[in-house]
């Protein structure tokens, strides 16, 4: 029987668990990940593109692995992801059909090539253990695919707050790539929270979506995160949008702390803040109204640590003058 035959007979019988789903916008990088994708060592998938009304034509790239992958494309015919990158996101889970995993790619990211054969190897235990997220461990790759950043280290099961203490803390490292989510889970808990350029959604969502529940880590693969100097993670003067986006985070998580089955302690805030005032000093460029940002931040994560007047200026000067001494050669983010 051909693959073509087998894609022909999943389809029917459901025997498909999982969607790739590719919010396409850049092209650079799409042929590296759909040859990823066709190499994979378990091809029980369907990959599914949704254009952003990208001024990038795809179509003759996707062609070339039509007879290599079961590809659903569809163009969209206005840009959302500008605006509202996660309702992007969401809209293209409407392309899907019923697999019950979906796996969320940026078109510029690099999976290893074992990711599908380790879900399905580890997907009874999955199920039994009613997990509804499964990471990847990540490792940032610049634009030629070279390893930049160190991978991290994740246990087999954690919980999403025993996750996130690591994440903010500098322990590990998570981007919306990274992670397979339950479908059920993920419609039932509302789909992916919104955050201006979704800086800190895909963390969010994550949480979200194990609330109650524990976090499954595929240890023997890899996603590889692409700092390309063209997706958002890589651009630094959008700084203060990106704090004000860590603001909002910060208020939603204190106002859905039952997400978490441990209450988030004083130094889960704090770590959280500090993870935000390092971007602030060491890679963002300066600006004013990220100060005032920061200074938010702040408040909402050390409420209890009022600040007096005279203190606040020194917050200020102080920022400032890391921005002085600031290197002009500023370090890859890793979210």
């Amino acid at each position: 029987m051909s693959q073509e035959d087998l894609w022909k007979q999943h389809r029917s019988d459901g025997g498909i668990e999982l969607a790739i789903v590719i919010p396409f916008y850049k092209i650079p990088y799409l042929d590296c990940l759909l040859s990823s994708l066709s190499r994979q060592t378990n091809k029980n998938f369907r990959v599914y593109i949704g254009d952003d009304s990208s001024p990038s034509d795809p179509v003759s790239i996707i062609e070339q692995y039509r007879t290599k992958l079961p590809i659903t494309y569809f163009r969209f015919n206005d840009r959302l992801g500008h605006v509202h990158l996660t309702q992007q996101w969401q809209r293209c889970l409407h392309l899907i059909k019923n697999e019950k995993w979906v796996w969320v790619l940026p078109d510029d990211d690099l999976p290893s090539l074992n990711v599908v054969e380790e879900f399905y190897t580890s997907l009874a235990q999955i199920n039994k253990n009613k997990i509804n997220v499964i990471r990847l461990p990540m490792q940032t790759i610049n634009e030629k695919g070279n390893i930049i950043g160190k991978i991290g280290i994740n246990p087999v099961t954690e919980s999403n707050y025993e996750f996130y203490s690591r994440l903010v803390r500098g322990e590990t490292a998570s981007s919306l790539g990274d992670n397979i989510f339950r479908r059920s889970a993920l419609e039932s808990s509302g789909g992916f929270i919104e955050f201006p350029k979704a800086w800190g959604s895909d963390h969010a969502t994550i949480l979200n979506v194990a609330s109650g529940g524990n976090i499954y880590c595929l240890q023997n693969t890899s996603l590889g995160f692409r700092m390309s100097g063209e997706n958002i993670s890589s651009n630094r003067k959008d700084g203060h949008i990106k704090m004000a986006a860590r603001v909002q985070f910060a208020r939603w998580l204190k106002a859905n702390e039952s997400i978490f089955l441990t209450h988030p302690s004083v130094e889960f805030y704090k770590h959280f803040y500090w993870k935000g005032e390092h971007y602030a000093l060491h890679e963002f460029s300066f600006s004013f109204k990220l100060c005032l940002e920061l200074y938010r931040l702040r408040k909402v994560c050390t409420p209890s640590l009022p600040l007096p007047p005279f203190i606040k200026l020194l917050f200020r000067l102080l920022l400032l003058y890391f921005y002085i001494i600031q290197h002009t050669t500023v370090p890859k983010i890793q979210k």
